[in-house]
């Protein structure tokens, strides 16, 4: 389509959805959301026009079929939405604009098997990892891997439903094997990734977060995600704060230049105490939870790509400005449990605090997704944590 943007349907519900209507309707677009939990706080905001509960990703085609040709940007919040675009982007493209980068990048992102044999084969410093097809294989990688190692998945939402966490930590080889033995009577172990472990915790998580075209970012930041639900391996940001690292920057710049990526990309690493070095992690190919930080620095991420498409110019200035984005509620659990367990200092946390803050769900603006957000705070806990 080439037709300009007048509407943008967002699929998959929740924080960053509330984040990109906001940011869409600032700048006069009409949005529409589309939800499989009807206990998403952006159905709330005022800057939904339209909610739409589809039963599964499954039923998504039908649902998206009485907005053809609409003028719309299709928007994907999670993986699954991304995966569910590309695989039926010939028959969208006829109908939509399509949010999310080329094909080709959606697979090689979106499987970290092929995303880490891609970093050895360029040269780009990553974890150390294997790719195990049987427990013969994983007996072996355990004889010379040093421990502790990190098992993950190839497709991570897949891996979370099946196991209600993001990876599993390692300490030696009966703990590799039993592990390796459990999750392959539900999934094959040629979908996994055995991975060494990187210390530090989330204080050494880094992000690239950008709009980019053809691998060339037109919008950028870069941050520190300090805290996570849970802090090992967490599913969620649940406090970032702004950083400025050319090193850094260099290395998101140079992965999406060497794919000429187009779309919008958080791409995470970790720094190695060890190799003195930022190592790659991965690249989110849709929205990241914390990308509503933007707004505080004057843009969006998600309206810079309207604009774009739309052949107007964006707002995008680069600024050293140094602000935090917050999900409170969350962020307030993981500090108690992790100062009652003697993990944090109660008060350095709060300190952080002090900084110039974004904050995920409440606005003065656009109150009433924050008081649900409360509401259905049970719910949520229950659903989510």
């Amino acid at each position: 389509m080439d037709s300009m943007v007048r509407q943008v349907i967002i699929i998959g519900g929740h924080i960053q959805a509330l984040g990109l209507a906001r940011q869409v309707q600032a700048i006069g677009i009409s949005v529409v959301l589309f939800i499989e939990d009807p206990y998403s706080v952006a159905r709330f905001s005022k800057s939904v026009s339209k909610t739409v509960v589809f039963g599964s990703v499954f039923q998504l085609e039908v649902f998206l079929k009485p907005f053809q040709d609409s003028d719309s940007l299709l928007f994907p919040t999670g993986d699954q939405y991304v995966e569910f675009i590309a695989n039926h982007y010939e028959s969208l493209s006829r109908h939509f604009v399509l949010g999310i980068p080329q094909v080709e990048n959606v697979d090689l992102f979106g499987n970290k098997r092929l995303t880490y044999q891609y970093a050895s084969k360029m040269g780009i410093p990553h974890p150390e990892s294997w790719y195990p097809n049987s427990l013969e294989d994983v007996e072996l990688i355990a004889e010379k891997a040093r421990f502790p190692l990190v098992v993950k998945p190839a497709v991570m939402y897949s891996f979370h439903n099946l196991f209600g966490k993001k990876a599993f930590r390692c300490d030696n080889k009966r703990d590799l094997i039993e592990r390796c033995s459990i999750i392959q009577q539900k999934i094959p172990l040629s979908s996994i990734v055995i991975q060494e472990f990187l210390f530090g915790g989330p204080k050494s998580l880094y992000s690239f977060g950008t709009f980019a075209v053809d691998g060339e970012p037109k919008a950028w930041v870069m941050a520190n995600r300090i805290r996570q639900n849970p802090m090992d391996f967490g599913n969620s940001t649940t406090f970032a704060i702004t950083c400025t690292l050319p090193e850094l920057e260099k290395s998101a710049r140079c992965i999406l230049n060497e794919v000429h990526y187009t779309g919008l990309a958080e791409v995470e690493f970790m720094y190695d105490d060890s190799a003195n070095e930022f190592k790659f992690l991965e690249i989110n190919t849709r929205a990241w939870k914390w990308h509503s930080i933007s707004m505080g620095l004057g843009f969006g991420f998600l309206s810079e790509m309207i604009k774009y498409l739309n052949h107007q110019t964006g707002d995008f200035k680069e600024s050293p400005t140094r602000i935090a984005w917050v999900e409170r509620v969350t962020d307030w659990f993981i500090i108690a449990k992790e100062s009652l367990k003697g993990r944090m200092s109660f008060r350095k946390a709060l300190q952080t605090y002090k900084n110039k803050k974004v904050n995920a769900v409440w606005s003065w603006k656009d109150p009433l997704p924050g008081i649900m957000y409360l509401i259905l705070l049970p719910i949520l806990f229950i659903k989510r944590y």
